[in-house]
């Protein structure tokens, strides 16, 4: 029998963590779990966020519940999710949309593989009526992109702009030193930044907002030790928004799950 990191009471901790954290919870533990390599714990902890948001003070019953639930066969579990999700309701939908957006965006920071690995283990678990809608690809057709939530025809000036203005909202004051430290150590690695990951990827804003990608960012950078790139990404949080004391629970609860997860940074962790 697999020894899972989320046992039942790790569970119960992660949905109390802190209060400011009660819409954002999941998200910045996912991020973590995925940043720490560990993409089979993200199955137990969808299924238990998304029975503690209806029931909340029922916590404990739902960690167990989310236990068992996922001790079935793999053909039993899908028609057991069918079937408690047959009419899903617009929460349990978002959710599913929210916990598919932290992973995409945290590849910027940890690497496409992981993001892969994240999503496919959630995929298996998610609901049929909750899964993306999907259609097969034929990758020597010229349809190579279906059932995205991004524009496939956005213009690339306006992907820049909308790239530069996020980037403007989280450096703030700093953004042209942190722009041309990128640019001066290789310009295209600025031009890749900007055209490639805050672009398309971190400003698109219809599923997570600026203030959820910034609390998502801070739980991948957490684990790795990223200390500069923390600080920044710290700061950035409270320009966009973020009040200290919801940045500061992102970044204790990050720790709290890398911790779990076996994590051991060479130096303490940067905080406001």
């Amino acid at each position: 029998m697999v020894n899972h990191i989320l046992n039942p009471q790790r569970l119960v901790q992660l949905a109390g963590f802190h209060p400011k954290l009660k819409k954002f919870w999941y998200l910045i533990a996912a991020t973590t779990l995925s940043a720490c390599n560990e993409p089979q714990e993200l199955q137990r902890l969808y299924h238990f966020a998304m029975l503690n948001e209806t029931q909340p003070e029922e916590a404990f019953k739902n960690a167990i519940r989310t236990t068992e639930l996922l001790q079935n066969s793999p053909t039993k579990l899908e028609s057991e999710l069918d079937n408690m999700y047959g009419e899903p309701g617009n929460m349990q939908k978002l959710m599913s949309q929210k916990l598919r957006e932290a992973l995409l965006k945290s590849s910027a920071l940890t690497g496409i593989p992981k993001s892969i690995n994240g999503l496919q283990a959630l995929k298996l678990v998610t609901p049929r009526k909750l899964k993306p809608i999907t259609e097969d690809i034929d990758a020597h057709s010229g349809r190579l992109f279906e059932g995205t939530m991004r524009p496939t025809d956005a213009a690339p000036d306006h992907t820049v702009e909308c790239g530069i203005h996020h980037w403007n909202q989280i450096y703030s004051k700093v953004s042209n030193k942190v722009v041309n430290n990128l640019n001066s150590s290789y310009p295209d690695l600025w031009q890749f930044v900007l055209c490639n990951v805050y672009g398309p990827l971190l400003s698109f804003d219809e599923i997570l907002d600026a203030q959820e990608t910034s609390l998502v960012i801070i739980a991948a950078l957490v684990p790795q030790d990223l200390n500069a790139q923390l600080w920044g990404h710290l700061k950035g949080a409270l320009n966009v928004g973020c009040d200290q004391e919801t940045v500061g629970a992102a970044r204790n609860l990050s720790i709290t799950v890398s911790k779990w997860c076996g994590i051991r940074w060479k130096s303490d962790i940067v905080k406001l």
